[in-house]
């Protein structure tokens, strides 16, 4: 069985939800160091739009029904490989001691939003269910 999973005020997924639950996972649509007020891409900053997709992802498991400590693995998709390291930075700060999920990071063209989209990077999140 499969449950859809949409947030008020979310990254404006228009095509589809924020978070699918099934299986006993819940995989969240991409994201993207969005601003979670406005909905864009206002900066350059790798570190501010980590910060932005991180509360992004917190905000979409907590609709789900699950903290970030139960996700499992996160999928990157980056402009510049170089960005590693600032995003990194900033992506630990999310995590529990210990409690890292797996990561990789792929460089790609494409991971934006459209013309005049800032965005660095976007991020492919898979989380256990911890109701399933």
């Amino acid at each position: 069985m499969k449950e859809v999973v949409y947030v008020e005020n979310g990254q404006s997924h228009a095509t589809g939800p924020d978070a699918v639950k099934a299986n006993g996972f819940i995989y969240l649509a991409a994201i993207r160091g969005v601003n979670p007020a406005t909905g864009a891409c206002d900066t350059e900053d790798v570190g501010q739009q980590t910060r932005y997709a991180m509360e992004n992802i917190k905000t979409a498991l907590a609709a789900a029904g699950a903290t970030m400590d139960d996700i499992v693995r996160v999928g990157l998709f980056m402009l510049d490989m170089n960005d590693r390291r600032e995003l990194g930075k900033v992506y630990n700060e999310y995590f529990t001691e210990g409690n890292f999920p797996v990561r990789f990071a792929v460089g790609t063209t494409g991971v934006g939003g459209g013309p005049g989209d800032l965005s660095r990077f976007t991020m492919e999140v898979i989380a256990a269910d911890p109701n399933a």
